[in-house]
Order: structure tokens, then C-alpha cells, then sequence
């Protein structure tokens, strides 16, 4: 479905209400008896669980497949572990150093399961038909760093800085590849993770990371394609080159006081956060997280190109009822000053 993405940005900017898109399909799956491995490895699958985020939630602004963030890596060659019980994770990486770089195979859009999550949104839009849908996957950085281990990626950028920029030319002409097929199959754009980039230092991230998803904005990202950018990292020094990247939304985590983010931010671009998904919706209780959320909407009252979230993806075995306090609290807030959230395509279409 062709969305005007810019309009439909403004419509949430110019709205009265607060605006919500936590990233929670691993906990609805047991709402519809799915289990985690089914849904990440098969698209009709996978779709059926992106409906029923908004059907179980309907103030929900748009639909994202899986945050299954080994994809990437699997189609390098990298093994993967799946359960049940939570996210799939990367057991074996591709390389150990960076001296066999020359020697790793890049794959085509056909690896692994990249064409089933594309297939995904293929399914979804038979399904949602009143909000956008977006694919996901890994940033450059963090694509990079599942390809050899974290510490070793970490390592790198000190003591093989330009071999670093290799192995992340590779990673970016790899995830346009990705991103253009998204596109290709009708997604309305793609929730980027970059969570491994948030370790570095701000001179680091500009220097490994946002050069490198710049490039991928500018090979995909128009008015109908929305790149939002997500880092969970202590990045409140690094928000306004963040923002240099181009992408037109950007989702950050817990680690962050939004109150520091959302000033550099310009208004004009959203800004998406940032319920911690482990102390709130994992261990807190339905109050607890009732007042925290309440508590971030009225600290970010001031800046109406802020929309609610979660600061990450959320766990499997998150429970509904403090995902109902969440929505609560949000609902609350809009009725309080008088407004109604209403999920509506009017003038989007094109």
C-alpha cells in the first residue's frame, strides 16, 4: 500500500494526542498459541502476529515484523540459535579477525531468510490496511559487530580502524540490498537497529556508524520509504549527528533522559521512546509501569514530535496486562487533555 510517509509523519506532529508504537510482537505470540520459532521462519506466520500487535493493541500507529536482528548475519553464514522462549540469538560468528575479510562471501538477497521477512510484508498489507507497515533489521555497526563478536568489533575500530571501514562498506551494501528489496515488496519503511553502536564514543559514531547509515538513507529513504533509527545506547551526546544522518525518525532507548533528546531533535522529525522493556514491562508491575509511562508523557508534553515506545523490543514473556497499564497510561493522558487517538489513512494514500 502506498503511503505518503511525510504527510503521514506531519499528521502525527500536528495531532493533539500522543502517539504510540512500541515494538512488542514477541509477546503477543501467545495470544494466538504461536511460538517463537514459528513466527520468525515462516511469512504467513509472521504476518498473522503483526495483525494481531494492532488488532490486541489498536492504538498502535503502524506494523513491524519480527525484531529478529540475526537475520543479517545468518545470511553470512553465521549459525543461529532459536527457542521459544525468546528472540533468536547469534551462536557462531563469521569471522574472528579481520584478516580473513577478503575471504568472507557476500550474500544476495536470497540468503537465509531475508526473502521470507520481505514475504512478511507481502502478507501484512493483505491484512493491515489502515497503517503503515515496516520491516526490520540491523544497522551497519551492529551488523558488523554479530559478524565477528562485539568485543572484537569493538577492538577493531582502535587497532584496525581502516580494515574496520572495510568489513562496514560491506555491511552497508549488504542491508541497501536488504532495504531496496523491503522496498520492492511494498514496505512503507524500515525500523533500523544500530544497537551496538551505541557503546561507542560520539567522535566513534559518527565516524563508524552515521557515515555509514547516511549512505543507506540516501539509497532508499523517499517520501513513501521512512528510515527510523534506533540505538539503545547512552547517546544523549551524540543525538544531534544522529539526526546528521537524514533519517526521519529516531527511537531511543532507556539508557537516554528523552528531556536531553528531544531539544536537538528539530520538531519537524520524530522522536520515538523510551519505556525500559526490562525494569517497566519485564519485571515491574502493572502500576509501576502505569506511572512511568504516565510520568515520561508529561515530561515530554512540551514536544509534540515525540511518540510513545518502548525503549527496545520487548520479551517474549512481557505479560498483557502491563502492556495494558502502558496503554492505559497513554490513553489516560490523551483524555485527560481532551483528545482521542484515531488510526485513520485519510489523505496519506497516493
Amino acid at each position: 500500500m502506498k503511503i505518503n510517509m511525510d504527510r503521514w509523519s506531519k499528521d502525527i506532529i500536528d495531532s493533539k494526542d500522543v502517539r504510540n508504537l512500541p515494538v512488542l510482537f514477541f509477546p503477543v505470540l501467545k495470544n494466538i498459541n504461536m511460538g517463537v520459532i514459528e513466527s520468525v521462519t515462516d511469512s504467513k506466520n509472521m504476518a498473522v502476529a503483526m495483525k494481531e500487535v494492532i488488532t490486541e493493541y489498536p492504538e498502535t500507529i503502524a506494523a513491524i515484523t519480527g525484531m529478529d536482528l540475526t537475520v543479517d548475519s545468518e545470511a553470512f553464514g553465521a549459525k543461529i540459535t532459536f527457542s521459544d522462549k525468546q528472540a533468536p540469538g547469534v551462536k557462531k560468528h563469521v569471522l574472528k579477525s579481520l584478516d580473513k575479510l577478503s575471504e568472507m562471501p557476500v550474500p544476495d538477497v536470497n540468503a537465509g531468510r531475508q526473502q521470507m521477512f520481505a514475504d512478511a510484508i507481502i502478507e501484512a498489507q493483505e491484512l493491515v490496511k489502515d497503517r503503515p507497515v515496516f520491516g526490520g533489521m540491523l544497522g551497519p555497526f551492529s551488523l558488523a559487530a554479530n559478524l565477528m563478536e562485539v568485543s572484537n568489533a569493538l577492538m577493531c575500530t582502535i587497532s584496525e580502524p581502516e580494515e574496520m571501514k572495510e568489513l562496514l562498506e560491506v555491511s552497508t551494501d549488504f542491508l541497501i540490498r536488504r532495504a531496496k528489496l523491503y522496498k520492492e515488496k511494498g514496505a512503507n519503511g524500515i525500523f533500523v537497529a544500530e544497537p551496538t553502536a551505541g557503546i561507542l564514543s560520539p567522535e566513534m559514531l559518527d565516524e563508524f556508524s552515521n557515515v555509514y547509515v547516511k549512505k543507506l538513507v540516501e539509497a532508499v529513504q523517499d517520501e513513501y520509504f521512512y528510515l527510523i533509527l534506533h540505538d539503545c545506547g547512552k547517546v544523549e551526546a551524540s543525538a544531534r549527528t544522529m539526526y546528521d544522518t537524514g533519517c526521519k525518525g529516531f527511537h531511543f532507548g532507556n539508557g537516554v533522559d528523552m528531556n536531553k533528546i528531544l531539544p536537538q531533535i528539530p520538531a519537524d522529525v520524530l522522536v520515538f521512546g523510551n519505556i525500559d522493556p526490562s525494569s517497566c514491562f519485564f519485571t515491574g508491575t502493572e502500576e509501576e509501569i502505569y506511572n512511568a509511562t504516565y510520568k515520561l508523557l508529561e515530561d515530554m508534553r512540551p514536544y509534540p514530535h515525540f511518540v510513545l515506545s518502548s525503549g527496545c523490543d520487548l520479551a517474549p514473556s512481557v505479560t498483557n496486562e502491563n502492556i495494558q497499564a502502558y496503554y492505559k497510561a497513554c490513553r489516560d493522558f490523551n483524555e485527560k487533555n481532551g483528545v482521542k487517538t484515531e488510526i485513520t489513512l485519510e489523505g496519506f494514500l497516493d
